[in-house]
């Protein structure tokens, strides 16, 4: 080999990790977030600060994981964190009149309203942003309605175990997040589902040409949305005991920043909810680890908007930002 040869010839291990930067650049973030906080405050992964941990993610993760699915079509849906307060505030409303019951009918609220974004996006064609900008609108009046603004307790012992059980040591709710993200998994990378979902994602009208009906699978990416953001919902009542209208206010930036910090592409058809898990571990460990240290609230979403940006720009295909929807 010529001495031009070996001075033009590319370093594999760099192109190597320039082709995988959406896979490792969370789990090196990850690693990064748990050192510093663990370095700051040493109980930040003590036994008590794990369940803290696991208390703010799990439910948490149950929302990203249909909002993943949402953006991996290329769309987006800004009325998750309002479906999961309405799931939420339906459930302790009306637990006393109709018992576990709630909770199916929490879930079919979510998922026909997650039916009508599906609807306005695929049928109406009113773009996604703009449709569930109006929908989360409409779902903060009825909760505004529904709880009249007062704050409301859970005194259900039945509902409440649903989360708050211990088995091995941690609570039943990181079952919950951790089941939900398994089958979301399995739905994305080995299903027929998943392999529509990607194909609209990441090539609208080849997947339209390959005869996949994409107005019907948009439909049922926002009814997934939307009934996971109802699930939890459920989950976080059963968790917290009580909430009012502020539910979910300062939810909608760290969830965007969790599942493209994860490696979704807001082009769609890249990530998926495998991924997610990361971007969520490393939103709610910094959210913590920064409630730990007093640190403001408005800092707090600063650093999750710069998140989110930092992570849009490292995985967002720029060949396709004018066919996003």
């Amino acid at each position: 080999m010529t001495r031009e040869k070996i001075l033009t010839r590319p370093n594999l291990s760099v192109e190597w990790f320039r082709n995988n930067t959406t896979t490792i650049g969370p789990i090196i973030f990850v690693i990064a977030v748990v050192a510093i906080f663990q370095v700051i405050n040493p109980s930040f992964l003590s036994y008590q600060g794990i369940i803290t941990l696991v208390y703010a993610m799990s439910y948490f993760l149950i929302a990203a994981c249909g909002l993943t699915f949402v953006i991996m079509t290329g769309s987006f849906d800004f009325s998750v964190p309002n479906m999961l307060k309405l799931s939420a505030l339906i459930c302790v409303l009306y637990i006393e009149k109709i018992g576990l019951l709630v909770i199916p009918v929490a879930l079919l609220v979510c998922l026909v309203f997650g039916f009508i974004n599906g609807l306005l996006l695929a049928r109406f064609r009113v773009p996604s942003f703009l449709a569930t900008l109006g929908i989360s609108i409409v779902l903060d009046g009825i909760a505004w309605y529904l709880s009249k603004g007062h704050l409301q307790i859970m005194q259900d012992v039945k509902f409440r175990s649903l989360t708050t059980t211990f088995i091995a040591g941690f609570p039943s709710i990181l079952y919950w997040g951790i089941g939900i993200w398994i089958i979301c998994t399995f739905l994305a990378l080995a299903t027929a589902f998943g392999r529509r979902t990607y194909a609209v994602g990441g090539n609208l009208e080849g997947a339209g040409l390959s005869d996949i009906n994409v107005a019907r699978q948009r439909i049922y990416v926002f009814m997934l949305s939307g009934f996971l953001s109802g699930l939890a919902g459920v989950l976080y009542m059963s968790q917290m005991g009580g909430g009012s209208v502020n539910i979910g206010a300062d939810m909608a930036i760290p969830l965007f920043a969790s599942v493209v910090a994860g490696g979704t592409a807001l082009t769609g058809g890249v990530g998926g909810p495998h991924r997610t898990l990361l971007g969520v571990i490393i939103i709610t460990w910094i959210q913590a680890g920064m409630s730990m240290l007093a640190i403001g609230n408005d800092i707090q979403m600063l650093t999750f908007g710069l998140i989110a940006i930092g992570m849009s720009i490292a995985t967002i295909d720029r060949k396709r930002i004018k066919i996003v929807k």
